[in-house]
């Protein structure tokens, strides 16, 4: 998984180390972590764990900043095949935001405070279809304020790594740099110093005079940089002046935060920054912009927790509440004191906010984004396990994952079984994935099987939808031939090579090529397929035929029809349809499928009809008559019914193909011409005789390894009956070697979708 962070910057603050402290937790769990952000301070701690930083300025509202922070997180995004998007401030979350509506991007965020709702502000928020909240009360703000759905949010923690803060941390390089006073007594304070967030910083140096009258040696540092940090350096100087003394020590932004947390006595400051010091065992005074909690005891943790140490709506930060909280922490007496409290933060930070559970909250928004689950229901640890199968390796401009194209809507049982298990084969490796279906019935394909479709001949809306498209699959089916006719022949290949001139990639997937007759067709086949970028085959006749046409595609694959992959329907369907056809109870049934052909032999139906007769007569076997493709196949239906004298049944408009393939699962063998009559059987396990209209039916016939076959052309009546008798005595012995074929033609059929979604990694 490949997961882009987009922060406005990353110099001292709460929200930034958050977000590197994440970063670096995701990295350790092998998640592929990328920053977005201006720069700042914290850059090199990201790249010396190995995590790519890039530098946009997504820290500046003008229209033009922003519309070239705008490329270059699509471009970020892009190039390096990013899965989730997670935005941290309002900037970036606007930007990714309208990156995520134009190129359905999964797009979250994390909450880390409350922003502005006023007009025109509100317009430039965006929280993502999901998004963490660092405490209920945001999580509320979110609701309240912007109509998130609860269900939508996840409250999460500011992680602190207790390994690098740590009471042991070695900080006497910073006590050297800033000259230290030794055996001082030392507060410390670190915030971002904008002036949204260091109004704790002013109250402080104001306490200083009657701090430094009770307490030796004391001495106050401040880091952290902003656009106020002048204005803190000039009041803490004026402070020492009249101090007489370097009383306050004004550092500027910083990385090193641990080693000054470590320093100190007493910790002033809220959220992140307040536990990390507490990690370091230091007393705590919550105090800041949004309010004052004051020290921080056992009496203070709900509250604490409630507010993630920030305070809101606690009262306001003072001089006197400082002044007062501080004396009461310092001083040779409160030792002891400091020490008790110091245990008890240190216990909470590692009970509440570690940091590996912030990545967990992290990685458990990301399942929920891309399998769109509940983001409070998902466990992180079992479902990232198969994650790999709902992403779409790589991000594109193109959001059309697969177009796919063939012989549908024209409720064809052959091709609309291919269609449905095509579809729920893809859909089973990659589930996300966005398909659109060209058919001859875009509504009714469109219900039938939950995807996208548009009509087959509108030529404009599939040329516009090539160019959103990443993977046009061309199958299965026998598309590439000019028996049917050569219209249907340049229909697809012309398909073909719109794809390729829109930029889409191109697979056949389990064709059928040939038969091609007419000599004017093939350089137009060759010129398209050679450019095609993968070839799966159904059968082994169909790789001679394409390699007599283009002897350098070699590298084309014989799989298997994507039927072999299909469930057939459950036995209550079965049981009902074959008793509304007049066959119920334990009736033994053989199905007839026949098709209209203009070579066939003239006397078919009364051939078919008294085949019929015969097996029932010996073997006691009722005739089931079906068609597959209704409108074509249902005339001769009827006529070889009408000549039929023994008990027998007819469907007259067929069935779906998961009831037909359980129907034909109970026959004791399948007389069939069109040839998803027969991989019917096959799939089955069922032994079929093949009425041989087209070279595909032999090459069927091949693939399964049954020798009954008789060419329509002139059916031999005495043969069939031949072929029945021999089925009905070794029926056992076939149904036991046509399941172990099934088997594996099964898992030839599966190397199909293996290739799509190689394609899609690419």
């Amino acid at each position: 998984m490949r997961v882009l962070m987009a922060t406005m910057q990353l110099d001292i603050g709460g929200a930034e180390t958050h977000i590197v402290e994440l970063s670096k937790a995701l990295a350790r769990r092998g998640i592929e972590v990328f920053v977005a952000s201006n720069g700042g301070a914290y850059v090199k701690e990201l790249e010396d764990a190995g995590i790519p930083h890039f530098k946009v300025a997504l820290n500046r509202k003008t229209p033009a900043s922003m519309y070239s922070a705008y490329k270059a997180l699509k471009k970020i995004i892009f190039e390096n095949k990013i899965d989730v998007v997670h935005a941290h401030a309002r900037i970036p979350g606007f930007l990714c935001g309208l990156l995520a509506k134009r190129y359905n991007l999964r797009f979250v965020t994390t909450a880390h405070w409350v922003f502005d709702t006023r007009f025109p502000l509100n317009l430039l928020t965006n929280w993502g279809s999901r998004s963490l909240a660092v405490s209920d009360d945001i999580k509320q703000y979110l609701i309240d304020n912007y109509g998130c759905n609860a269900d939508n949010i996840r409250v999460t923690i500011n992680g602190v790594d207790t390994a690098k803060f740590s009471d042991s941390i070695d900080y006497s390089d910073i006590a050297q740099e800033f000259d230290f006073q030794k055996d001082a007594t030392r507060i410390v304070y670190v915030s971002r110093m904008d002036t949204d967030r260091s109004f704790a910083a002013h109250k402080l140096i104001e306490a200083m005079p009657v701090l430094c009258d009770n307490i030796k040696n004391l001495e106050t540092v401040i880091v952290g940089g902003g656009n106020d940090f002048e204005k803190i350096n000039a009041e803490a100087e004026e402070m020492n002046r009249i101090l007489k003394r370097r009383a306050i020590i004004v550092t500027g932004g910083r990385t090193d935060i641990n080693k000054f947390a470590a320093s100190g006595d007493v910790f002033v400051g809220v959220s992140r920054a307040a536990l990390e010091a507490m990690a370091c065992k230091k007393p705590a005074i919550i105090a800041g912009n949004e309010g004052y909690i004051g020290i921080f005891d056992e009496s203070k943790l709900a509250v604490s927790i409630d507010t993630n140490f920030c305070c809101r709506g606690c009262g306001d930060t003072t001089t006197e509440k400082l002044t007062a909280d501080l004396l009461a922490l310092l001083g040779d007496d409160k030792v002891q004191y400091r020490k008790a409290l110091g245990e008890y933060s240190l216990e909470t930070v590692k009970k509440y906010y570690s940091v590996e559970t912030m990545a967990s909250d992290a990685l458990k928004m990301y399942i929920s984004e891309i399998k769109d689950s509940k983001i409070n229901k998902v466990d992180d640890a079992a479902e990232l396990a198969d994650i790999e199968k709902y992403l779409i390796h790589g991000n594109s401009p193109r959001d059309i994952d697969i177009m796919v194209s063939g012989y549908y809507g024209f409720h064809n049982s052959g091709d609309d079984s291919i269609l449905d298990a095509m579809i729920k084969d893809l859909r089973a490796a990659v589930p996300n994935a966005n398909i659109i279906v060209m058919s001859k019935s875009p509504r009714e394909t469109a219900n039938e099987y939950n995807v996208s479709t548009v009509d087959r001949f509108d030529f404009v809306a599939i040329w516009n939808l090539l160019k959103k498209t990443r993977l046009l699959i061309s199958g299965g089916g026998s598309l590439i031939q000019d028996v049917t006719s050569s219209l249907s022949l340049y229909y697809y290949l012309s398909i073909i090579s719109m794809a390729r001139s829109r930029g889409a990639k191109v697979m056949l997937y389990a064709n059928g090529i040939g038969p091609l007759t007419k000599k004017y067709n093939l350089p137009f086949v060759k010129n398209t397929l050679k450019k095609v970028d993968c070839v799966t085959l159904r059968d082994k006749d169909s790789k001679t035929e394409l390699l007599k046409l283009l002897p350098q595609l070699t590298s084309a694959q014989v799989t298997a029809d994507p039927v072999f992959t299909a469930e057939a329907e459950q036995d209550e369907a079965v049981d009902k349809a074959l008793g509304r056809a007049g066959i119920d109870g334990d009736k033994k049934f053989f199905v007839v499928s026949v098709r209209d052909w203009e070579d066939m032999d003239p006397d078919v139906d009364e051939k078919i009809a008294q085949f019929g007769d015969y097996v029932y007569e010996k073997h006691g076997i009722m005739p089931f008559i079906i068609p597959l493709q209704s409108r074509f196949d249902k005339d001769i239906s009827e006529e070889i019914e009408v000549l039929t004298t023994v008990p027998h049944g007819l469907s007259r408009n067929g069935y779906a193909p998961e009831l037909l393939m359980g129907i034909i699962g109970r026959a004791e063998f399948v007389v069939g011409m069109r040839l998803h009559s027969l991989i019917y059987a096959a799939k089955m396990g069922i032994p079929s005789i093949a009425l041989d209209y087209d070279p595909k039916v032999e090459a069927a016939m091949k693939s399964i390894g049954l020798d009954y076959s008789l060419k329509v052309g002139n059916i031999d009546k005495d043969k069939l009956c031949q072929f029945a008798d021999e089925i009905v005595e070794n029926r056992e012995s076939l149904c036991k070697a046509l399941r172990k074929k099934s088997q594996a033609l099964r898992e030839l059929a599966k190397s199909n979708t293996e290739a799509a979604v190689e394609l899609l990694k690419k």
